[in-house]
């Protein structure tokens, strides 16, 4: 495998999976995260030319015309739909092929399942107790509308410094975040759990390659309830089935 030039969207797990393979695999590849700190996690690998960069549509269509690439990968969070309707509607104005990067998610029968951070704040907004926010950064401030926040509320963001500020700027107290890289195991989980006193804990839908299946058990042996939010229905190809696409497309 040699002859392809892929362009690559995403800091997760899969798109450095990706890159990885194709590195392996002598395939040349433009992979674009969006942070500093996704970057780290993709550095040196052979044939992979990693920008740490946010292309607006205009910067993609100028992007793909010049490369001329066989294909575009979209491996951005499932949760991200904006980069990826951008990433779609570029590719196609260029008649290049888009492939979307799927997670098969894990369901739970434990757990409680809303459609938004906003049902999630409604159904809190009435309860008492400590809640373990693991969403990140970007819905923090939906949740500032449940009662005693700052006070009630752990959130669990990554070691960024424009997290930490968000958080601070809007209000949560410094005691209160913890900055760190997951995914996590489950006795760390129930560790954060026990140590937050947490009765509610707050996650995305995802596959096991997000600590998932982890966070849902730590909830079950500590008590606490699991509310989830559902990801967007999407259709595309699961890391596996796109190595094997590359594979027939060399």
């Amino acid at each position: 495998m040699n002859a392809l030039h892929i362009c690559i969207f995403g800091g997760t797990t899969e798109g450095r999976l990706l890159a990885e393979f194709l590195s392996e695999n002598n395939i040349e590849a433009d992979l674009f995260v969006a942070t500093e700190y996704g970057e780290q996690f993709v550095k040196n690998l052979r044939h992979i030319n990693t920008h740490q960069k946010r292309l607006d549509k205009k910067e993609m269509i100028n992007l793909f015309i010049e490369k001329k690439y066989d294909f575009v990968v979209d491996a951005t969070h499932p949760f991200a739909k904006i980069v990826s309707e951008n990433i779609i509607s570029s590719s196609s104005e260029c008649n290049l092929k888009y492939v979307r990067v799927i997670r098969k998610s894990i369901k739970n029968d434990y757990c409680k399942y809303f459609d938004s951070d906003e049902e999630v704040v409604e159904y809190l907004i009435n309860k008492v107790g400590t809640i373990l926010l693991t969403t990140g950064s970007k819905a923090l401030d939906k949740y500032t509308k449940i009662n005693n926040y700052a006070e009630r509320i752990y959130v669990r963001i990554l070691p960024m410094e424009d997290s930490l500020k968000r958080s601070i700027e809007l209000g949560y107290f410094n005691r209160n975040i913890i900055c760190m890289q997951g995914p996590f195991s489950e006795e760390l989980n129930i560790a954060m759990i026990n140590s937050t006193k947490a009765k509610y804990v707050v996650t995305k839908e995802s596959s096991n390659s997000g600590g998932f299946e982890e966070k849902v058990n730590s909830c079950i042996k500590t008590g606490a309830e699991c509310l989830v939010i559902r990801k967007p229905n999407e259709k595309g190809l699961t890391l596996k089935e796109l190595f094997k696409f590359i594979a027939t497309n060399e």
